[in-house]
C-alpha cells in the first residue's frame, strides 16, 4: 500500500487561499475601523476667520474633544463644554483665533504658558 501525497502545487494553492482570506478579512476590518474613525470627527463651522481657522469635534469614547487649528497647526484642545487648553503662545492672530473659539463654544480658556 502506497502513501498518498498531495501534489505540492495543491498544498501551495490551498495555503494561498487561506492566507489571502485572512488578509482580506484583516483589510476589511481595518477599512471599517478607519471609516468609523472618520465618522467620529466633524468640522465645526464658525462665522469668523474661515480662511485660517479650523475647529474639529472628535468623539473619543463618550467624550467630545475640541481641537483648534490655526494655519493648520494644532494650537488648543479640550473637552467640549469644559476647558480649552493652550500650551504655548504662537502669534497675535492665532491668539485671536483661540479666544474666539473659546467664546463661541462657551469654554474656559486655560493658558499653560
Amino acid at each position: 500500500m502506497g502513501i498518498y501525497m498531495r501534489p505540492i502545487n495543491s498544498i501551495i494553492n490551498n495555503f494561498n487561499k487561506l492566507t489571502m482570506n485572512y488578509l482580506d478579512k484583516a483589510d476589511k476590518l481595518y477599512e471599517e475601523r478607519r471609516d468609523e474613525a472618520w465618522q467620529n470627527i466633524e468640522v465645526i463651522q464658525l462665522d469668523k476667520y474661515k480662511a485660517n481657522l479650523t475647529v474639529t469635534r472628535e468623539r473619543l469614547g463618550g467624550d467630545y474633544h475640541i481641537n483648534v487649528f490655526s494655519y493648520e497647526t494644532l494650537v488648543a484642545t479640550g473637552l467640549e463644554g469644559g476647558k480649552l487648553m493652550q500650551s504655548q503662545w504662537y502669534s497675535t492672530t492665532t491668539q485671536k483665533h483661540v479666544n474666539y473659539v473659546a467664546r463661541e463654544l462657551n469654554m474656559e480658556l486655560i493658558k499653560l504658558f
